[in-house]
């Protein structure tokens, strides 16, 4: 279909797909609003013929709103109802209408299109209003829709409801199998035709298997696209190619000690970061189609939720992966035995950034709001994260566990310097911030000692586990946001 960042179809094409997207589901009765705004002649005639053929072979009801159509679409239609000042005009045979008009004493002109002259009697004459309005009071038919299952659609503007729900059919005196119109009222737009739907109980068309493997496999197609975009991939080559050249075999020692850490944060920022505001605009571009096919009842939310995080896994892991394979040993860090350990790190920091956009998105649903939140977000995040700031103040020290990049950062650090090569002391020795390198005949700190020089004492396994509960947590959270709070109109 496409979007706001991916070219797809055109505005004709769209207003065909979103109706046939519709027909899947079999409906009883098919609402279109305005199905022909946008389209030439030809189309809106191809449209109203096909949707007339439906009506009559499937021996469905079709009700549509339709502005300024030409007289050859007009007589198209079955039946009409005409709205003004949000009461009925008439409801009734389109063929009738002409006559219609002339037994309350409004004569339509010969060789005028009928549609043009009663949108122009009804915005202009209080008088022509009068007069409908009274001769519709006297009819005796009711108005009035039903939808299966128990669903009720109720229209606004001063129509009478059958509050009793039936199988079966919309409006009195409407036979299944033909196309109605419903012309709004131009000069009141706020009264146009309301549509509000009454949640009930059904089945699911299929079951949870086929709605999360297709669901997936639609999800994949979408995210590829834009995950794997050919800018992103060379905005990530043009970065890992900075990183290695600036941290290019940084030597192990004191002096180069910053550095080195500052490449590990870096490592750790940019891939959770990466995902997150990839994740942070995913919700919002999809929120639309999210609303009406959770309204619809097309699948289960825990299917499409499921899809959503299963289906990308495998996509915002490939970037980094590269990354790392580069960064990793043109920097220099701790060898072949840490390596495996760092990459899957990374893989656990760039899933807790996307759960942690995820929720943003699902939580904002707009990309502008979800944008500065998470852009507020990040700068704390980063400040927490441990290199930037080690002496908090006591009464704000507790946030830096607020903090997943406080974690990720943490263990990659543990990785570098447990059973690492020693680090060579400053030289000269009284310069050095380690005492060790103050003793005679000690020119190389160990490993370990760095990690309690900083303040590091929790374990690898102890930093992962933290990692993965936000990533858990934040998860569930944008599910429940999303069941309970972000339900579709």
């Amino acid at each position: 279909m496409g979007g706001i960042f991916t070219p797809g179809l055109s505005g004709r094409e769209m207003k065909r797909a979103s109706i046939a997207c519709e027909l899947i589901r079999d409906p009883d009765i098919i609402f279109l609003d305005e199905p022909t705004t946008g389209l030439d002649s030809s189309t809106t005639t191809s449209l109203i013929s096909l949707l007339k053929t439906y009506a009559a072979e499937s021996g469905k009801s079709v009700i549509a709103s339709i502005h300024q159509p030409s007289s050859q679409n007009f007589f198209q239609f079955d039946k009409l109802m005409l709205l003004t000042g949000g009461q009925v005009a008439y409801f009734g045979e389109t063929s009738q209408v002409v006559q219609h008009f002339q037994s309350v004493g409004i004569a339509v002109e010969e060789n005028y299109n009928p549609a043009d002259f009663i949108l122009e009697a009804l915005s202009e004459s209080e008088e022509v209003r009068t007069k409908l309005l009274s001769a519709s009071k006297s009819n005796s038919y009711i108005h009035r829709v039903q939808y299966r299952d128990g669903e009720m659609l109720n229209f606004s503007g001063g129509i009478e409801v059958d509050e009793k729900l039936a199988n079966g059919v919309a409006f009195s005196d409407m036979d299944p199998g033909s196309v109605h119109m419903s012309l709004l009222d131009l000069e009141s737009p706020e009264n146009e035709l309301e549509i509000h739907s009454v949640d009930s109980e059904r089945k699911w068309p299929t079951g949870f298997w086929t709605q999360y493997s297709q669901l997936t496999l639609r999800t994949f197609r979408e995210s590829r696209r834009r995950i794997l975009d050919k800018t992103k991939l060379l905005e990530n080559l043009l970065i890992c190619g900075f990183v290695s050249l600036i941290f290019f075999q940084l030597p192990r020692n004191e002096d180069t000690l910053r550095d080195r850490m500052g490449a590990v944060f870096f490592i750790a920022a940019h891939w959770a970061f990466i995902p997150l505001f990839d994740a942070v605009t995913s919700f919002p571009m999809e929120r639309m189609v999210i609303n009406k096919e959770r309204s619809a009842h097309w699948y289960r939310l825990s299917a499409y939720y499921l899809a959503k995080m299963s289906s990308e896994l495998v996509l915002i892991l490939i970037q980094p992966t590269v990354f790392v394979i580069i960064a990793y040993w043109v920097i220099g860090l701790n060898g072949i035995e840490a390596f495996f350990s760092t990459l899957g790190t990374v893989f656990i920091d760039s899933i807790a950034g996307q759960s942690f956009g995820l929720f943003i998105g699902i939580a904002c649903m707009q990309i502008n709001q979800a944008m500065t939140v998470s852009i507020t977000f990040q700068m704390a995040i980063m400040l927490l994260g441990g290199l930037f700031t080690r002496n908090i103040p006591v009464w704000l020290d507790w946030m830096k566990y607020l903090s997943f990049l406080h974690y990720s950062f943490h263990s990659l650090m543990v990785l570098e310097f447990t059973d690492g090569k020693p680090v060579e002391c400053l030289l000269p020795a009284e310069n050095s911030a380690f005492t060790i390198c103050q003793s005679a005949n000690v020119t190389e700190i160990p490993s370990n000692q760095i990690l309690q020089y900083y303040d590091m004492t929790w374990s690898y396994w102890q930093y992962i586990l933290a990692l993965l509960l936000f990533t858990i947590i934040f998860r569930a959270l944008g599910y429940f946001t999303l069941r309970y709070f972000r339900k579709p109109f």
